[in-house]
């Protein structure tokens, strides 16, 4: 493949299917060749969705800690991190304009702290030469001679690149149909399930919803223990959310049979030696230890707030959902998340089956790829195997 930063006199067409955290990253850095000419065709009427509400409304970006280990597919992640590492991905936000800050755990957010900020400094990177264009749906995919013809907008591409993520956070009636133009296609797509979501637990305690305590989370399936993490749970109606919990869903979800699976909360998490027949000797209840409302239960049912179960019925759907388990097999990809069954096609972001856990792990992984497709677009093809 000749490298287009070569082709100075030659108008190259790139489309981006998704104007999510990875379409526009990639449409950002691509912008600063004057030689590509990017089209980013979009659904909805807004762009950016997601990563404007993520981390909290403060966009998580990525982390100072990753690692393979922490995805679904560490070997996978573990080969782009020889190309991309989280440093790379960081000074092209600061060659953005983007100034940040990492906080004691290692999340790395923009500096305002304000969501937003991240579409709009990679809007302000976009020059003349990149096409937004909204309420656009892609129906049909079709290779011809040298390109893609692109159904729903009826153009003709040298590049086509895939970022339309997940049903992850979606209604169903918006779920209906998602993705389906990936059935142009001949490639293994492996079943969406939600990731990072809260559980709905049997035989729920009403009387703690509306509590947020921090705590000693296990994950155990039989006696084998998956998981154990300190974080905040948040009681709902019928369940349990909270970080811990999200990271331990994204451990459940991906087990192929999922029976026997309880959580064991250790509400005491500041002291695991607390002898608590000794405090209560001298003590009536437990409201000086713990949160009132396990306080309340524990008077009403003597629980064990060391070790308390909780058996899981099911996780929440997927609108409840941070991101989604499945998609496109990352066997179908090279190197640099070309589609080996397809010359000029490559896939991104949320749609392939990567998942991480909570902590800026799956916005990383979407920058990375996006960071990876722009160096092979521009540069040429150093890892592709057809």
């Amino acid at each position: 493949m000749l490298s287009l930063h070569k082709q100075k006199k030659i108008k190259v067409k790139i489309a981006i299917v998704g104007a999510g955290a990875a379409g526009l990253f990639l449409a950002a850095l691509l912008s600063k060749h004057p030689q590509l000419q990017i089209y980013v065709l979009e659904k909805s009427t807004k762009t950016g969705t997601k990563l404007k509400a993520s981390g909290g409304g403060k966009a998580n970006l990525l982390n100072a800690h990753i690692s393979g280990d922490c995805y679904n597919n560490a070997a996978f992640v573990n080969k782009l991190l020889q190309q991309v590492d989280g440093n790379k991905v960081l000074q092209a936000f600061h060659d953005m304009g983007l100034a940040t800050v990492t906080d004691e755990e290692g999340r790395i957010y923009p500096a305002s702290l304000y969501a937003p900020a991240v579409v709009e400094v990679l809007y302000a990177n976009m020059k003349n030469n990149v096409h937004i264009l909204t309420e656009t749906e892609v129906k049909t995919l079709e290779y011809r001679s040298s390109g893609w013809h692109v159904g729903g907008v009826d153009m003709f591409f040298d590049r086509l690149v895939l970022a339309t993520g997940t049903p992850a956070g979606m209604i169903r009636k918006n779920r209906a149909g998602y993705n389906d133009y990936l059935s142009c296609l001949d490639i293994k797509i492996n079943a969406y399930k939600p990731s990072l979501t809260g559980f709905k637990i049997k035989h729920y305690p009403a009387m703690l919803h509306g509590c947020r305590t921090r705590a000693v989370v296990k994950l155990w399936q039989g006696k084998t223990l998956l998981f154990e993490e300190r974080g905040e749970l948040t009681f709902k109606e019928d369940g349990v959310s909270g970080i811990v919990i999200l990271n331990a869903s994204a451990i459940y979800n991906r087990l192929k049979n999922k029976n026997g699976c309880y959580l064991m909360v250790n509400f005491l998490y500041y002291d695991e030696r607390f002898d608590i027949q000794q405090y209560l000797q001298q003590h009536a209840s437990l409201c000086g230890v713990v949160h009132p409302k396990i306080n309340e239960l524990y008077c009403k049912q003597h629980i064990d707030v060391q070790n308390y179960r909780m058996d899981i019925e099911e996780p929440y759907d997927y609108e409840f959902a941070q991101v989604c388990t499945g998609g496109i097999d990352t066997e179908e990809l090279t190197a640099d998340f070309e589609l080996k069954a397809y010359p000029h096609l490559y896939a991104i972001g949320e749609m392939l089956d990567i998942d991480g856990v909570c902590g800026g792990y799956n916005l990383f992984f979407a920058f990375a790829s996006a960071y990876t497709v722009a160096q092979n677009i521009v540069y040429g093809d150093k890892n592709s195997e057809h």
